[in-house]
Protein backbone atom coordinates (compact mmCIF):
# COMPACT_ATOMS: atom_id res chain seq x y z
CA UNK A 1 0.00 0.00 0.00
CA UNK A 2 1.26 3.47 -0.93
CA UNK A 3 0.32 6.37 1.33
CA UNK A 4 0.13 9.93 0.00
CA UNK A 5 -0.09 13.16 1.97
CA UNK A 6 -2.54 15.58 0.33
CA UNK A 7 -1.88 19.29 0.83
CA UNK A 8 -3.15 22.53 -0.64
CA UNK A 9 -2.97 26.23 0.21
CA UNK A 10 -0.12 26.19 2.70
CA UNK A 11 0.33 29.94 2.15
CA UNK A 12 3.72 30.03 3.82
CA UNK A 13 2.54 28.77 7.23
CA UNK A 14 5.57 26.61 7.92
CA UNK A 15 4.86 26.10 11.62
CA UNK A 16 1.45 24.59 10.84
CA UNK A 17 2.96 22.53 8.03
CA UNK A 18 5.52 21.03 10.41
CA UNK A 19 2.70 19.99 12.74
CA UNK A 20 0.97 18.21 9.86
CA UNK A 21 4.15 16.44 8.78
CA UNK A 22 4.69 15.09 12.28
CA UNK A 23 1.37 13.24 12.16
CA UNK A 24 2.68 10.28 10.17
CA UNK A 25 4.99 8.95 7.49
CA UNK A 26 4.14 9.18 3.81
CA UNK A 27 5.51 7.70 0.59
CA UNK A 28 4.67 10.76 -1.49
CA UNK A 29 3.28 14.26 -0.97
CA UNK A 30 0.79 15.64 -3.52
CA UNK A 31 0.62 19.42 -3.18
CA UNK A 32 -2.16 21.29 -4.99
CA UNK A 33 -0.61 24.74 -5.07
CA UNK A 34 -0.37 28.02 -3.15
CA UNK A 35 2.68 27.04 -1.15
CA UNK A 36 3.72 30.73 -1.05
CA UNK A 37 2.43 33.34 1.33
CA UNK A 38 0.15 36.09 0.05
CA UNK A 39 3.17 38.19 -0.93
CA UNK A 40 4.59 35.43 -3.10
CA UNK A 41 7.34 34.48 -0.62
CA UNK A 42 8.27 31.65 1.77
CA UNK A 43 7.87 29.02 -0.96
CA UNK A 44 11.43 27.69 -0.62
CA UNK A 45 11.06 27.10 3.12
CA UNK A 46 7.71 25.37 2.58
CA UNK A 47 9.04 23.03 -0.11
CA UNK A 48 12.27 22.30 1.74
CA UNK A 49 10.23 21.43 4.84
CA UNK A 50 8.11 19.00 2.80
CA UNK A 51 11.21 17.53 1.14
CA UNK A 52 12.66 16.58 4.52
CA UNK A 53 9.56 14.56 5.43
CA UNK A 54 8.46 12.87 2.19
CA UNK A 55 10.62 10.71 -0.10
CA UNK A 56 9.13 12.54 -3.11
CA UNK A 57 6.76 15.49 -3.53
CA UNK A 58 4.82 16.51 -6.62
CA UNK A 59 3.64 20.13 -6.61
CA UNK A 60 1.56 22.24 -8.98
CA UNK A 61 1.76 26.04 -8.73
CA UNK A 62 -1.19 27.97 -7.35
CA UNK A 63 -2.26 31.49 -8.14
CA UNK A 64 0.00 33.09 -5.48
CA UNK A 65 3.08 31.07 -6.43
CA UNK A 66 5.59 32.99 -8.62
CA UNK A 67 7.29 31.40 -11.65
CA UNK A 68 10.48 31.05 -9.60
CA UNK A 69 8.86 28.11 -7.77
CA UNK A 70 9.37 25.97 -10.86
CA UNK A 71 13.13 26.49 -10.95
CA UNK A 72 14.10 25.88 -7.33
CA UNK A 73 15.78 22.53 -7.95
CA UNK A 74 15.03 21.12 -4.50
CA UNK A 75 15.95 17.47 -4.27
CA UNK A 76 12.94 15.11 -4.35
CA UNK A 77 10.50 17.96 -5.16
CA UNK A 78 8.92 18.03 -8.64
CA UNK A 79 7.06 21.21 -9.57
CA UNK A 80 4.94 20.43 -12.63
CA UNK A 81 2.60 22.40 -14.88
CA UNK A 82 0.97 20.91 -17.97
CA UNK A 83 3.11 17.80 -17.48
CA UNK A 84 2.83 14.10 -16.69
CA UNK A 85 5.36 12.41 -14.38
CA UNK A 86 5.75 9.00 -12.75
CA UNK A 87 6.60 8.83 -9.05
CA UNK A 88 6.41 5.91 -6.65
CA UNK A 89 4.55 3.83 -9.19
CA UNK A 90 1.94 6.55 -9.74
CA UNK A 91 1.37 8.36 -13.03
CA UNK A 92 0.57 11.98 -12.12
CA UNK A 93 -0.67 14.75 -14.44
CA UNK A 94 -0.62 18.32 -13.17
CA UNK A 95 -1.69 21.84 -14.05
CA UNK A 96 -1.47 25.00 -11.97
CA UNK A 97 -3.24 28.33 -11.75
CA UNK A 98 -6.46 29.41 -10.08
CA UNK A 99 -9.47 30.58 -12.09
CA UNK A 100 -10.23 34.26 -11.55
CA UNK A 101 -6.73 35.25 -10.45
CA UNK A 102 -3.44 36.27 -12.11
CA UNK A 103 -1.06 33.47 -12.98
CA UNK A 104 2.44 33.65 -14.44
CA UNK A 105 1.91 36.58 -16.78
CA UNK A 106 -1.80 35.98 -17.29
CA UNK A 107 -3.64 38.96 -15.69
CA UNK A 108 -6.85 36.95 -15.12
CA UNK A 109 -6.96 33.19 -15.58
CA UNK A 110 -10.09 32.17 -17.49
CA UNK A 111 -11.71 28.92 -18.51
CA UNK A 112 -10.13 29.41 -21.94
CA UNK A 113 -6.68 29.42 -20.35
CA UNK A 114 -7.51 26.31 -18.34
CA UNK A 115 -8.70 24.61 -21.53
CA UNK A 116 -5.33 25.27 -23.13
CA UNK A 117 -3.59 23.73 -20.08
CA UNK A 118 -5.79 20.65 -20.34
CA UNK A 119 -5.10 20.33 -24.06
CA UNK A 120 -1.38 20.13 -23.30
CA UNK A 121 -2.03 17.43 -20.70
CA UNK A 122 -4.04 15.51 -23.28
CA UNK A 123 -1.13 15.71 -25.73
CA UNK A 124 1.17 14.37 -22.99
CA UNK A 125 -1.24 11.47 -22.45
CA UNK A 126 -0.64 9.91 -25.83
CA UNK A 127 -3.26 7.50 -27.22
CA UNK A 128 -2.60 3.99 -25.99
CA UNK A 129 -0.46 5.15 -23.07
CA UNK A 130 -0.91 3.85 -19.54
CA UNK A 131 -3.97 5.03 -17.58
CA UNK A 132 -3.65 7.95 -15.18
CA UNK A 133 -3.48 7.47 -11.41
CA UNK A 134 -3.60 11.09 -10.23
CA UNK A 135 -4.69 14.46 -11.58
CA UNK A 136 -3.19 17.27 -9.49
CA UNK A 137 -4.53 20.80 -10.02
CA UNK A 138 -4.93 23.98 -8.05
CA UNK A 139 -8.33 24.79 -9.55
CA UNK A 140 -11.14 22.37 -8.60
CA UNK A 141 -13.51 20.75 -11.10
CA UNK A 142 -16.84 22.46 -11.69
CA UNK A 143 -20.03 21.78 -9.71
CA UNK A 144 -18.57 19.19 -7.35
CA UNK A 145 -18.87 21.02 -4.03
CA UNK A 146 -15.07 21.20 -3.97
CA UNK A 147 -15.49 24.50 -5.84
CA UNK A 148 -18.39 25.98 -3.89
CA UNK A 149 -17.70 29.37 -2.29
CA UNK A 150 -19.52 30.86 0.70
CA UNK A 151 -22.13 32.55 -1.53
CA UNK A 152 -23.14 29.12 -2.86
CA UNK A 153 -21.69 29.79 -6.31
CA UNK A 154 -19.63 27.08 -8.03
CA UNK A 155 -16.38 28.49 -9.36
CA UNK A 156 -14.53 25.41 -10.62
CA UNK A 157 -13.42 24.53 -14.13
CA UNK A 158 -15.77 22.80 -16.54
CA UNK A 159 -12.84 21.73 -18.71
CA UNK A 160 -11.09 20.05 -15.78
CA UNK A 161 -14.27 18.17 -14.97
CA UNK A 162 -14.55 17.04 -18.59
CA UNK A 163 -10.96 15.82 -18.44
CA UNK A 164 -11.69 13.81 -15.30
CA UNK A 165 -14.81 12.30 -16.87
CA UNK A 166 -12.91 11.39 -20.04
CA UNK A 167 -9.70 9.97 -18.54
CA UNK A 168 -10.96 8.63 -15.20
CA UNK A 169 -7.92 9.12 -12.98
CA UNK A 170 -8.09 7.18 -9.74
CA UNK A 171 -7.65 10.39 -7.72
CA UNK A 172 -8.05 14.11 -8.42
CA UNK A 173 -6.46 16.42 -5.82
CA UNK A 174 -7.26 20.13 -5.96
CA UNK A 175 -7.43 23.22 -3.74
CA UNK A 176 -7.87 26.97 -4.32
CA UNK A 177 -11.38 27.22 -2.82
CA UNK A 178 -10.63 27.14 0.89
CA UNK A 179 -14.24 26.55 1.90
CA UNK A 180 -14.62 23.70 -0.63
CA UNK A 181 -12.94 21.10 1.57
CA UNK A 182 -14.37 17.66 0.97
CA UNK A 183 -14.34 14.37 -0.92
CA UNK A 184 -16.66 13.41 -3.77
CA UNK A 185 -16.79 11.19 -6.84
CA UNK A 186 -16.79 12.04 -10.52
CA UNK A 187 -17.56 8.73 -12.17
CA UNK A 188 -14.85 6.30 -11.05
CA UNK A 189 -12.59 9.14 -9.82
CA UNK A 190 -12.29 10.11 -6.16
CA UNK A 191 -11.92 13.91 -6.08
CA UNK A 192 -10.67 15.70 -2.98
CA UNK A 193 -10.03 19.23 -1.83
CA UNK A 194 -8.11 18.67 1.44
CA UNK A 195 -8.73 22.23 2.59
CA UNK A 196 -6.19 24.93 3.43
CA UNK A 197 -3.11 23.56 5.17
CA UNK A 198 -2.51 27.08 6.49
CA UNK A 199 -5.10 26.30 9.20
CA UNK A 200 -4.09 22.66 9.68
CA UNK A 201 -6.25 20.83 7.12
CA UNK A 202 -4.82 17.99 5.07
CA UNK A 203 -5.74 14.64 3.58
CA UNK A 204 -4.34 11.13 3.38
CA UNK A 205 -4.77 8.86 0.36
CA UNK A 206 -4.05 5.15 0.62
CA UNK A 207 -3.60 3.41 -2.72
CA UNK A 208 -4.16 -0.30 -3.15
CA UNK A 209 -1.97 -2.64 -5.18
CA UNK A 210 -0.98 -1.10 -8.49
CA UNK A 211 -2.53 2.22 -7.48
CA UNK A 212 -5.88 1.39 -9.08
CA UNK A 213 -7.93 1.80 -5.91
CA UNK A 214 -7.76 4.55 -3.31
CA UNK A 215 -9.22 5.45 0.06
CA UNK A 216 -9.13 9.09 1.19
CA UNK A 217 -9.29 10.47 4.71
CA UNK A 218 -9.58 14.13 5.68
CA UNK A 219 -7.75 15.27 8.82
CA UNK A 220 -6.72 18.35 10.79
CA UNK A 221 -4.01 19.07 13.33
Amino acid sequence: MLTALLLSDVHGRVSVLRSILKRGSFDVALVAGDVSNYSGGAYREVLETISRSAPIAVVVPGNVDPPEVAGLGIENVLVIHKEVVEVGGLRVAGAGGGLGFPFWGIPYLTEAHMSSFVEELERALKPGSLPLHVLLTHTPPEATGLDRIYSGEYVGSRRLREFVEAYGPVLHVCGHVHEGRGVTRIGRTVAVNPGPAMVGYYGIARFGEGGWEVEVELARV
